[in-house]
């Protein structure tokens, strides 16, 4: 292991592995503050976020889950509400706890390693957090529900809004045609 990714983590060890074989040129430039380990990759992330980018609560940041109980879930015709407008997020029901995902197949490991930095900043950003998923070296799964009410909020559809709106995802073209509604 190199002595200038250990300061980094895991994850950028991670992110800059396939930059030490290939160098590429970026593919994009941030809009937003990114940490060193994003900031000096070759491998820039596509992010769309301006600085006045909406937030979950109006005026302000998600609203914290510490002060969410149970009141604030999502009841089923709300839900149901708020996916019709979101063709690319479907409902799961993970062992009686209510979640949001979506699922997409990136062009590349490097790109599905982008569009989870992009998503890692916006949650940053808004201090609520997804679980996210790469398998078979660029499948994306995106997860989202509040866990410490252990379902869907407010938070969660606003969320999934913003990664819809400010992720830029390079798909693979094979996936894409069989989901035509990614296409923006």
């Amino acid at each position: 292991m190199s002595r200038n990714l250990r300061p980094l983590g895991p994850l950028a060890l991670l992110l800059t592995s396939s930059a030490i074989a290939a160098p590429r040129p970026p593919t994009a430039t941030f809009f937003c503050p990114a940490p060193a380990f994003v900031r000096y990759s070759p491998h820039a992330v596509k992010i769309k976020t301006m600085p006045d980018a909406p937030a979950c609560a109006p005026g302000g940041k998600c609203v914290p889950c510490e002060s969410l109980d149970k009141s604030h879930l999502l009841t089923h015709e709300q839900l149901d509400a708020e996916l019709a407008t979101m063709p690319l997020w479907e409902a799961k029901d993970d062992d009686g706890t209510k979640k949001i995902t979506r699922s997409y197949t990136a062009r590349s490991f490097q790109k599905a390693v982008d569009s989870v930095v992009a998503i890692g900043h916006i949650a940053e950003r808004e201090n609520h957090h997804p679980d996210l998923h790469i398998t078979s070296y660029r499948n994306v799964e995106i997860v989202i529900y509040t866990h410490s009410i252990g379902g869907i909020s407010a938070n969660d559809i606003a969320l999934a809004k913003m990664i819809d709106r400010e992720v830029e995802i390079d798909y693979s073209p094979k996936w894409l045609k069989s989901h035509p509604e990614a296409a923006k």
